[in-house]
């Protein structure tokens, strides 16, 4: 049965935003043939400051993505910054749209909730991670607590996800938890020596790991701390952080001062941001991966990670011992812990993981599937008559 969706979303890959919501574009394009996509990115602007380049119009994939800017006040009054996209959005028409597929509880599941009722339209939030640390803030909280008691249907990535809407109020009859994928075809197991080649670096160096943006989150000041504990045990150590800044903030300059001072200039590689298409070569040149996040909802990069082999380390936050399989594909540490988080990281470096194991957990959840599940949440939230998958 055909259904036509409008999905928003802050974060999309394009020209101008290539390393951006990677993971919300994977999940549309997986979905079956008889889902129609429209795709409204929306940027954030301020007149005084430079906006991100880009058509307003431009095909990513085989989805079409029209940009819908909206006015914000960078760092102040951010619970304001819903009724600024709301009131961006009720200036358009959804078209022949039967459903409206928002990401992020806030605020675009906020103003989608209301862009949908003022059309008599359906909507379903997809909560990804911010939610959490956006709750914390009062201004926010209220909005968030009104998406998703509001919306006709939830997607959780991970089931901590899900658990926090329901504290939040939710109806947990209308959350369903879909994680994200992985394109096995692109992530799995291979020769190093190429990629290493391509890179710079030593065959017979030991090489650690990290995807993620240069921001506080993601943890990788809390690597460098553990280095030289690390070096202690592996002397051709190597630590490859690609990633950069982005809408979260940017640490690119601290997390540089921080290397040099603690000398360690010779064993850290910043790559910046890495184009998605190249990052499995990056995955194939190491030996272990690790993400010492404060807060996620589903790493993808946790999940590339697994299914390229490579021995893992977490913390145990958000959706990670999910990703994990509660520790069959990777090994989760207490956040903060800097002790057990260098003692799973050696162990990862160890050598002695299964790797084609730990591949074969990570590439079973493809994005078909997830295309499929997440399908039948989107035709539920319509009235037809959604499919169960196996």
């Amino acid at each position: 049965m055909s259904l036509s969706v409008l999905s928003l979303s802050q974060l999309y890959p394009g020209v101008a935003t290539p390393t951006e919501g990677v993971f919300v574009h994977q999940r549309l394009s997986s979905l079956p043939p008889e889902i129609d996509v429209r795709v409204w990115r929306l940027p954030p602007w301020f007149p005084f400051l430079r906006p991100r380049r880009g058509p307003p119009t431009e095909t990513v994939g085989a989805l079409s993505v029209e940009s819908v800017p909206f006015l914000y006040a960078p760092g102040l009054f951010k619970g304001r910054d819903g009724h600024c996209l709301w009131r961006a959005l009720r200036e358009r028409s959804p078209g022949d749209a039967d459903v409206i597929d928002a990401h992020f509880a806030f605020p675009v599941g906020w103003a989608a909730v209301r862009f949908a009722r003022a059309h008599d339209l359906p909507v379903v939030i997809t909560l990804r991670g911010t939610e959490p640390r956006y709750a914390a803030d009062p201004a926010r909280r209220a909005r968030i607590l009104e998406a998703v008691r509001s919306a006709d249907r939830l997607i959780a990535v991970s089931t901590s996800l899900a658990d926090f809407a329901v504290e939040l109020g939710a109806d947990p009859t209308r959350i369903t938890v879909v994680g994200n994928g992985v394109d096995a075809e692109r992530f799995h197991p291979g020769d190093p020596a190429p990629a290493r080649q391509r890179l710079g670096i030593d065959s017979d160096a030991k090489v650690l790991l990290t995807v993620g943006g240069l921001t506080e989150r993601k943890g990788v000041a809390r690597v460098l701390e553990i280095m030289p504990r690390l070096l202690d045990t592996n002397p051709s150590l190597v630590y490859v952080v690609a990633g950069g800044g982005g809408p979260e903030g940017d640490e690119t300059a601290r997390l540089h001062a921080m290397t040099r001072k603690m000398g360690l200039t010779k064993h850290v590689r910043f790559l910046g941001n890495v184009a998605h298409a190249d990052l499995p070569d990056v995955y194939r040149a190491a030996d272990a991966f690790v993400l010492a996040t404060r807060n996620e909802g589903w790493a993808n990069a946790l999940q590339e990670s697994v299914a390229t082999g490579l021995p893992t380390v977490a913390t145990d936050v958000g959706g990670n011992r999910e990703v994990l399989h509660d520790g069959a594909a990777g090994q989760v540490v207490p956040f903060g812990d800097a002790a057990a988080l260098t003692d799973a990281t050696l162990h990862a470096l160890s050598g002695a993981i299964d790797r084609d194991a730990v591949a074969a957990i990570g590439q079973a959840r493809s994005w078909t599937r997830v295309g499929r599940e997440t399908a039948d949440v989107l035709l539920d939230a319509a009235g037809r008559t959604a499919e169960v998958h196996p």
